[in-house]
């Protein structure tokens, strides 16, 4: 419905993102749940009248990336805002994430929300963990990404509203768009995709029997502090860190320049094998069923989906004791960000558990199956629906 209109029973969205984001990436992920659930008849009050973005193809230039968002996709979405509304086919903009927040026009007949999954790079800060400091966000980013943000920032001030995922987002929010209407909606898991089968299929070969494997998911940004993480194994004793190797599935290299997670480890002796990044569902859940738990130092996340979807499959999760992960975790189950003796202790006792097994499998979790049950898309399509429908009664 149009501002000017009244309520109707079943009420169409217009759902904008930007580029093609692979369903395998963090904000591809949500993009691809979401539009899933609209297709799919979940919200009851609402169905999806389109869906706006683009595909720039293989290797796109830079003068076309910036050519397609900052001016083609803008206009696009705009005129499809337009046709949509004056066929009485639209009475919601959603825009998917705070990085297509320029997305949202300067006049619309409809309201228009945005859902911001992190200020990372909107507002970028230096943190300082174990004497170690930190960035969030790209602290020195170029002058084109300079105006980018900006552009962005505006947006979000133009949005009729804005949905978020977790009480640090939501305090930010309401620090810098204070006047903004604001609901906090954490993500729906299925967790049923991620449940380990009575009989489990075959481990993959780089797990090796006679070692104790971790699990490490995630990129190599600053925030996920993997160099912290190589640290504390790298402090072990020798038998105990021969006998340890990980695995990490995602980017190997940081986004900002510097040596490889990799590289890092092999100069501190520890066992890392670097799987790759685009890894799909089967294959992840095949390491997550077969290692002993899940590494998560990380300093900072806008959500946090490697925990909740280790836990979904019953896989035991070391992770630290900062925003957001705390929203998630079982009480007691984090560890303190910068206490390397404490990262030491549950890594030891975690080996000592899967040598006293002698070559047999672990048994999935099932407290920690139980706990993601909060997270329920039942419960994520109904909170949704019903802050879309507040939006356009407001």
């Amino acid at each position: 419905m149009g501002r000017d209109e009244p309520a109707t029973k079943q009420q169409q969205l217009l759902l904008v993102r930007g580029g093609v984001l692979s369903p395998l990436s963090g904000l591809g992920g949500a993009f691809h749940d979401l539009r899933a659930s609209l297709e799919s008849g979940s919200m009851p009050s609402w169905s999806l009248a389109e869906v706006a973005e683009y595909d720039l193809g293989k290797k796109p230039s830079a003068f076309q990336r910036l050519l397609k968002r900052w001016f083609i996709h803008p206009r696009t979405v705009k005129q499809r805002i337009k046709s949509l509304h004056r066929d009485g086919r639209l009475h919601l903009v959603h825009v998917s994430d705070q990085e297509q927040a320029h997305l949202v026009p300067r006049r619309c007949p409809v309201p228009v929300v945005v859902y911001v999954h992190d200020f990372f790079h909107l507002i970028p800060q230096q943190l300082e963990l174990s004497g170690q400091k930190i960035e969030v966000g790209e602290l020195r980013p170029s002058l084109i990404r300079k105006r980018d943000l900006k552009r962005l920032m505006k947006g979000l001030q133009r949005a009729d509203g804005i949905i978020c995922n977790t009480k640090a987002t939501e305090a930010l929010c309401r620090e810098h768009l204070p006047s903004k209407p604001l609901f906090r909606i954490p993500y729906g898991l299925d967790a049923t995709r991620y449940i380990p089968p009575e009989d489990l299929p075959a481990k993959p070969s780089a797990l090796a029997p006679e070692q104790c494997h971790f699990l490490v998911v995630g990129s190599h940004e600053p925030r996920k502090r993997l160099a912290y993480l190589i640290d504390v194994l790298s402090r072990l004793d020798d038998g105990l860190k021969s006998s340890i190797h990980i695995h990490h599935i995602g980017g190997d290299t940081c986004p900002y320049s510097g040596q490889s997670a990799a590289a890092y480890a092999q100069q501190n002796n520890v066992q890392w094998t670097h799987v790759g990044s685009g890894i799909d569902d089967q294959t992840l859940n095949l390491y997550r069923w077969h290692t002993e738990a899940l590494l998560f130092p990380s300093a900072a996340e806008g959500f946090g989906y490697p925990p909740v979807e280790s836990m979904a499959a019953g896989q035991p999760v070391l992770a630290s004791l900062r925003s957001a992960h705390e929203e998630l975790l079982i009480e007691g189950q984090g560890l303190p960000a910068e206490d390397q003796g404490a990262w030491m202790t549950a890594i030891t006792a975690t080996h000592t558990t899967w040598s006293e097994r002698k070559g047999g499998p672990r048994t999935a979790d099932p407290a920690l199956m139980a706990h993601v049950e909060f997270l329920s898309p039942a419960r994520f399509h109904e909170a949704m629906d019903e802050a879309w429908t507040m939006f356009c009664s407001s």
